[in-house]
């Protein structure tokens, strides 16, 4: 895996060098930089090493006759394979946790680098779109925010519980006063729901307080972004969007992209049994070259699925697993051909 994580490190900086010179970087923020990179490599790296090491081992037993030998006395190849396939359920268990509690946010202060040192972009003139959570709990969205004039249009003010919507007020315009610092409101419509969503009432407002504590600044603040969530976040940042009346669809493309790619450890463990045992005894080769491009016919599947998904109108589950699906029914074919032998 060491070996794997210093090819990934060479080939990025190789890749982003002229980045590192263009920004003036020193050598503190280059070691910052592949500091917090080095977790995101790791979890690149940990499939392909539990491949290697899952050939490797079972290869050198059954090169040197021991599968043959406990096979002999009437042990099963299921119970040899036993402790393998545990130990990818617990590297799995081991992704899953690392990807979400470590990778991520690391994973997010490297993209932060790069957007504020290595590729600064100039600051946009509108946002679209804008989704931001307010001190007092409720959500605001804006459809379209000016960041130099500091108008929002079409704004939506949401108060909400565990059921649902409690309260909503729409405006169809809020202008900051820098003067006064406080939001100017457009005429607006003031709804208010009950447990069910059902309509309580609805009045236009016009001389009511405006529930909203937000700034320009907060408005304009840099938000973690739903690719450099952690799966809870993202699951969170998803129920919100569906609650807000917006699609959803793309980051639950993402959601269920982040889970699939947790389950390559097991899978590769799963084929990589059957390829080890299925070569000759003498080369190891056969068994390696063929985990490797299972591998990755599995990363193409994988994210080409991705992509359909977002193009189209499949259940994002669909696409994105049919990867692993094809492939722990190609293992288990394997297997149970291996165990037959």
């Amino acid at each position: 895996m060491v070996g794997l994580v210093g090819v990934f490190t060479i080939a990025d900086f190789v890749e982003k060098i002229d980045n590192f010179v263009d920004a003036g970087a020193g050598t503190n923020l280059v070691l910052v930089y592949y500091g917090f990179s080095l977790p995101y490599f790791i979890d690149m790296a940990l499939p392909m090493s539990m491949l290697l090491a899952t050939v490797f081992s079972l290869g050198t037993l059954n090169k040197h006759y021991e599968i043959a030998a406990m096979r002999a006395s009437g042990i099963s190849m299921f119970r040899i394979a036993r402790p393998l396939l545990i130990l990818g359920i617990l590297f799995t268990v081991f992704q899953f946790v690392f990807q979400n509690l470590v990778v991520m946010p690391f994973n997010h202060q490297q993209k932060e680098i790069t957007r504020n040192v290595l590729k600064p972009k100039r600051s946009p003139k509108r946002l679209k779109e804008v989704v931001r959570q307010d001190l007092n709990g409720n959500i605001i969205v804006i459809k379209s925010y000016d960041v130099k004039k500091n108008i929002g249009r079409d704004v939506s003010i949401l108060a909400y519980q565990d059921s649902g919507i409690t309260e909503r007020w729409d405006y169809t315009r809020l202008d900051w006063d820098d003067s006064l610092e406080v939001w100017k409101k457009s005429k607006g419509l003031n709804r208010r729901f009950d447990a069910q969503g059902r309509l309580l009432y609805s009045q236009m407002s016009i001389n009511d307080d405006l529930p909203i504590t937000l700034t320009p600044t907060d408005i304009q603040k840099e938000q973690i972004r739903p690719n450099e969530m952690n799966i809870f976040q993202l699951a969170d940042f998803i129920e919100k969007k569906k609650l807000l009346g917006l699609n959803p669809h793309r980051w639950v493309v993402d959601f269920h992209f982040k889970l699939a790619f947790v389950m390559t450890g097991f899978i590769v463990i799963f084929l990589g049994i059957s390829f080890a045992l299925q070569g000759t005894r003498e080369n190891l080769a056969v068994g390696v070259g063929k985990s490797v491009v299972a591998l990755f016919v599995f990363y193409i599947l994988l994210i080409g699925g991705q992509k359909i998904a977002y193009n189209s109108s499949m259940h994002p589950a669909i696409a994105v697993w049919f990867g692993d699906l094809v492939l722990f029914i190609a293992g288990t074919w394997l297997f149970m051909k291996v165990s037959q032998k």
